[in-house]
């Protein structure tokens, strides 16, 4: 297969596993990053880690600025949510109308701020499924299995959608093509903005959470809110959606979240993709979010005790 361009924008858990693997079979790939990371990255490979995949070890070109690097026929966006804007007008310099670019985010609105600053025609929506950390700030742990579900923003059919499964297939990257790619964003915005926060909240992982009767009804009505406001939206997210995300949750079972790692690391989590932004279309509705408005409040509590500040600098 052509050695085609692939840029890598984020070396964290999710850039390193999925831009790991497309390096490993062969394509151009570059990784960017902030450049006390470029500086510490450089100086050793980056490694998966998996019980379940094939564990890598390798040694990409990683740079803190794209300036002077080829225009790319693939970009995977692998930052926080807050950092997207900022990115995309950095991208700016290395796309062509054939480019494709793909948010590996936690979020609803990234399609759409990118979208704005690149063009609606570069942007694919996109869903990662992946969950693991960072050790020793080059090897990503996997704990539980990936794949990424993309499809186009419109829901049509497109040749573009049949070469990018060729590149993930050369990538041994799990991978589905999705008709409906926003009700799969909202269906994933959901089960993070339950499950996510609430592991944050209480320190807890995803299977101690479902198995707490207690708590299990709060998980219930925070996803119930984002269902009415999904509605409200035009997106219909079925109750036998719910239940299924619910379910899903045993298969990471032993699985804490992001959000708790990034407060875990004195880093500011995605708290406003997860749930502010939730809360915004909520008000604009008139819909009650109770629960998340709750959730929202202790949370924000638990980061000012914890001097967590939303200016600090990660991918």
């Amino acid at each position: 297969m052509k050695k085609y361009n692939i840029l890598i924008y984020g070396a964290g858990a999710i850039g390193i596993y999925f831009g790991g693997k497309l390096f490993n079979a062969g394509f151009d790939v570059v990784f960017v990053d902030l450049p006390e990371r470029v500086e510490i990255l450089n100086q050793m490979p980056l490694a998966i880690e998996s019980e379940i995949d094939k564990n890598l070890q390798f040694q990409p070109k990683i740079v803190d600025n794209i300036l002077g690097l080829p225009a790319q026929d693939l970009i995977l966006i692998c930052v926080k949510a807050y950092h997207t804007y900022d990115v995309a007008l950095k991208l700016l310099p290395v796309v062509k109308p054939s480019t494709i670019i793909l948010s590996l985010q936690n979020g609803l609105e990234n399609e759409q701020v990118l979208s704005q600053i690149l063009g609606k025609s570069l942007i694919m929506g996109a869903v990662p499924y992946f969950n693991g950390q960072v050790k020793n700030e080059s090897t990503v742990i996997q704990n539980a299995p990936a794949q990424i579900i993309y499809g186009e923003m419109d829901h049509q059919h497109s040749e573009r959608e049949e070469w990018l499964s060729q590149i993930l297939s050369h990538g041994d990257i799990n991978h589905t093509i999705s008709r409906e790619i926003t009700i799969e964003i909202w269906k994933n915005f959901i089960w993070n903005n339950a499950f996510n926060t609430i592991s944050a909240l209480t320190k807890t992982t995803f299977g101690q959470i479902v198995n707490m009767t207690q708590v299990l009804p709060t998980v219930k009505q925070m996803m119930q809110e984002a269902q009415q406001v999904a509605a409200a939206e035009g997106y219909e997210i079925s109750n036998q959606h719910l239940d299924d995300l619910i379910s899903l949750s045993n298969q990471y079972a032993n699985v804490t979240s992001t959000m708790y790692m990034d407060i875990e690391s004195q880093l500011m989590p995605e708290l406003e993709a997860l749930v502010g932004v939730l809360l915004q279309k909520a008000k604009k509705h008139g819909i009650s979010a109770l629960v998340n408005q709750t959730v929202y409040n202790l949370l924000q509590l638990s980061l000012a005790n914890a001097d967590i500040f939303i200016n600090q600098d990660d991918y």
